[in-house]
């Protein structure tokens, strides 16, 4: 098992706390150990962090914050494939999967360097005499808190806007995956230039590191990412310092089909994102079919098709075509789901233990397609967050928006017509912050991100994502 540390006020600390072993889904095994830090280390940080801000240049000096990110981008192109095997033990997924992950981070990191030397206000002439100067300020210290399904994409997605915009960071990523984190953010802090306290590393439960950023007076934002109770209660927790508060949440995605669609193209994306990426763990999986009626037995019966035979083990064997299940109570929680809708719908396809396994040890799910489902049931309006896809059907565009909007989520969504005004209508109607067209789940570093209704509030990447990290202020000249 490696074992790595944290990283607090500038030192890198380990002795004298407990381990937290970090497992291989895919074999049950300890790779990995993180300090189990305590609140004590978050107050020793969150000190650091104010005094980084009041004795360096760093809040004001925006070519500086760009060289030393796009040193940290170098860093990380060079050790892709180390990092890559490390998220791939720790998390599951599929080696290809995570050398895309941690190699797209590169791209993100630089477009934010420049965006650092480009933050920008406006001006106001308000009358004879008088000049209003609306600036850009950092929020001051940002705290981020960051899940495991796709841990250093959303890390970084947070991150480097944040540090971009001038704010010093306080991470705190999910104990799960905290080893392949903590090594991504040891690249960034051997980088020349970064003043000492500026970004730190907190490994250690939710429950009392992750809290004890939420509550902290000396916290001026947390961005957070994962499940919607989780989020709910950062929101109210941070409400007595009323703290600036970013949310992305759940989903529960809607992918909509017409019968003029390309049938290839939507069948083999809707695969790939539901079952193959993450075995669906991810916040934007298209989890819901909505197919017009009158294609909706052939859709059906491509995609038990595109199922059948999917080869289902470990990250590390190129052989795989779906990884492990990150977590056991999430392994657990998917298979509720599967027995819940045997009862409730019509199993089509899949479902079906993994054969030669040893379940005790390994999360390995095979993909489900549930038909016939209740609107209301919890596999229609609940996250599941693996790959179990349910089939609705609509006659109408109308319908098809009614049924897409009928949930608590609003993150994301899909629509595959070859029509521009079923397509325009469709993307319009759907309460979601991104709608793809034709495609999905395509991020960019250039685009923003962020959810509708339950799914969260703020928006992530692009310059919106940079704006999320910071505060205007208004300064009023008057000579008269």
């Amino acid at each position: 098992m490696r074992k790595h540390a944290a990283y607090v006020a500038g030192e890198w600390v380990d002795a004298g706390i407990g381990c937290n072993a970090i497992i291989d889904p895919a074999s049950g095994k300890a790779v990995s150990g993180v300090p189990a830090m305590a609140s004590r280390h978050v107050d020793a940080a969150v000190q650091a962090a104010r005094r980084a801000l009041a004795r360096s240049r760093w809040a004001s000096d925006a070519r500086l914050r760009a060289d030393v990110m796009l040193r940290w981008a170098e860093r990380i192109e060079r050790n892709v494939d180390a990092l890559a095997r490390q998220l791939t033990l720790e998390n599951g997924k599929l080696l290809s999967e995570a050398q895309f992950e941690i190699g797209n981070q590169v791209n993100v990191i630089r477009f934010n360097a420049g965006l650092a030397r480009a933050l920008s206000g406006h001006s106001h002439s308000l009358g004879p005499k008088v000049m209003g100067v609306v600036a850009r300020e950092p929020m001051g210290v940002v705290a981020v808190i960051s899940p495991w399904n796709w841990p250093i994409s959303l890390l970084v997605r947070d991150l480097a806007p944040a540090l971009a915009a001038g704010n010093a960071v306080l991470s705190k990523p999910a104990s799960q995956t905290a080893g392949v984190s903590v090594e991504l953010l040891r690249l960034l802090v051997e980088c020349d230039g970064l003043p000492e306290g500026v970004v730190g590393m907190l490994t250690g439960a939710g429950g009392s590191v992750g809290q004890a950023l939420v509550e902290h007076p000396g916290i001026d934002m947390i961005a957070f990412t994962g499940d919607g109770s989780t989020g709910k209660g950062i929101a109210r927790d941070a409400a007595p310092t009323v703290k600036k508060v970013a949310l992305e949440l759940g989903g529960k995605s809607p992918f909509v089909v017409c019968a003029d669609a390309d049938m290839d193209k939507a069948v083999s994306t809707l695969a790939r994102f539901i079952f193959l990426t993450t075995c669906g763990q991810i916040c934007t999986a298209p989890s819901r079919l909505l197919v017009e009626s009158s294609v909706e037995k052939a859709v059906c019966g491509r995609l038990a098709e595109a199922i059948d035979g999917i080869k289902v083990g470990p990250g590390l064997d190129p052989a795989s075509q779906m990884g492990a299940i990150t977590t056991r109570g999430q392994y657990e929680k998917i298979l509720g789901f599967i027995e819940l809708g045997k009862k409730e719908a019509v199993l089509m396809a899949g479902g079906e233990p993994v054969a030669g396994v040893d379940h005790d040890q390994c999360n390995f799910i095979a993909p489900a397609i549930f038909t016939d489902v209740d609107p209301q049931s919890p596999l229609v309006q609940e996250e599941i967050f693996g790959p179990v896809l349910t089939v609705q059907s609509f006659a109408s565009d109308e319908e098809a928006v009614q049924l897409a909007n009928d949930t608590p989520f609003g993150l994301a969504a899909g629509v595959f017509t070859r029509n521009l005004d079923r397509a325009w209508f469709l993307s319009r109607g759907i309460k979601a912050g991104t709608v793809w067209v034709n495609n999905y789940n395509r991020f960019y570093a250039e685009t923003e991100v962020g959810g509708y209704k339950e799914s969260g509030v703020g928006r992530m990447a692009g310059f919106d994502g940079l704006h999320e990290f910071t505060q205007t202020k208004h300064i009023n000249f008057d000579s008269t």
